[in-house]
């Protein structure tokens, strides 16, 4: 097997070149008599001899200068027997020999085939999404009310809910048109509002659950875990849509956002607690329970367990001024 590929893996990494060699001997450095020429000042001026031996290549050093180290024995070696996938390196350049037989990877696609995100990036399936949202944001503004809402404020709610949700799908449209030559406007679209009703039934699940338990710190904290577990799978999706990045790199660094806008929230939370702020915002939220979990007590078993609240020991009674 005379013919072989030289992949030149450059310090920066992400450079890469494919020589195509066709004979029994090759010879690699940084001069310019050799047949594979490179461009690495650590490189020997002759510092390889390549020689094809059947299905494998025996690579010798001929420098002795800064050697030729081979990952798969995680040494520095003066001869070395290849098979096809395997590196070296010499100076800063890694060298990969592969046959012309060597299985590549899978070809990724330019449209995701996630069958969800092609379910809701249906231009039907869209407007269906759109209408539930916009039904489930109406009522969540007439149930938060305090006052007589009116179908006008009914209607300025739900059209920046409607105007939000597609704004940001048309920046990630724009970003999918210029990276994918693909917009899926219909697919984003959907994704923003299943994001934002999202949004609506996780603030809603985390105040009723700081109500039952009497807890503000409950309802901020499981807030903060269920609305960075959505933001991440939101980001994931988005960015599953407008680019061709890895799923590793796509979770990593949405973590990685969502975490930091957990951080920023945090601090902006803290810094406006009552010992740091001059005019301290009390909490006072209260929500009507939807499940009855804690048994009834009449306003008499009220009173009488409550009668001693205001009564004080002797000792700290303050003696009457004469």
């Amino acid at each position: 097997m005379a013919k072989f590929i030289i992949e030149i893996i450059h310090p920066l990494r992400f450079l890469r070149e494919y020589k195509t060699f066709d004979a029994p001997l090759v010879r690699i450095g940084r001069g310019y008599d050799n047949d594979l020429i490179v461009a690495d000042p650590h490189v020997s001026a002759r510092h390889l001899i390549v020689r094809a031996q059947g299905e494998e290549w025996a690579v010798e050093d001929i420098s002795r200068e800064n050697g030729m180290f081979v990952p798969k024995f995680a040494r520095v070696v003066e001869q070395a027997s290849l098979k096809s996938g395997d590196e070296l390196i010499i100076g800063r350049t890694r060298l990969r020999f592969l046959s012309p037989e060597h299985p590549v990877a899978a070809t990724k696609l330019l449209v995701p085939t996630h069958v969800f995100l092609r379910t809701i990036g249906r231009p039907v399936n869209m407007g269906s999404i759109l209408i539930v949202c916009l039904m489930g944001f109406a009522a969540h503004v007439y149930l938060i009310s305090v006052e007589e809402t009116s179908i006008w404020k009914l209607a300025a709610g739900v059209l920046g809910f409607v105007f939000s949700s597609f704004f940001w799908a048309g920046v990630w449209a724009f970003i999918g048109r210029m990276i994918k030559h693909k917009t899926q406007f219909a697919a984003q679209s959907s994704l923003s509002l299943l994001f934002v009703a999202a949004v609506l039934i996780t603030v809603n699940i985390s105040e009723y659950l700081g109500y039952w338990l009497n807890s503000e710190t409950v309802e901020t904290v499981i807030a903060a875990i269920l609305l960075g577990g959505l933001c991440t799978v939101f980001l994931i999706g988005n960015l599953t849509l407008a680019t061709n990045v890895s799923l590793k790199q796509r979770i990593a660094v949405c973590s990685s956002i969502s975490i930091g806008i957990i951080a920023v929230a945090a601090l902006l939370y803290y810094s406006a607690k009552d010992e740091f702020n001059p005019e301290p915002a009390y909490f006072a939220s209260l929500k009507p329970p939807v499940l009855k979990i804690l048994s009834d007590r009449s306003i008499d078993q009220f009173l009488a367990e409550t009668t001693g609240i205001f009564d004080f020991p002797e000792k700290f009674k303050q003696p009457a001024a004469k």
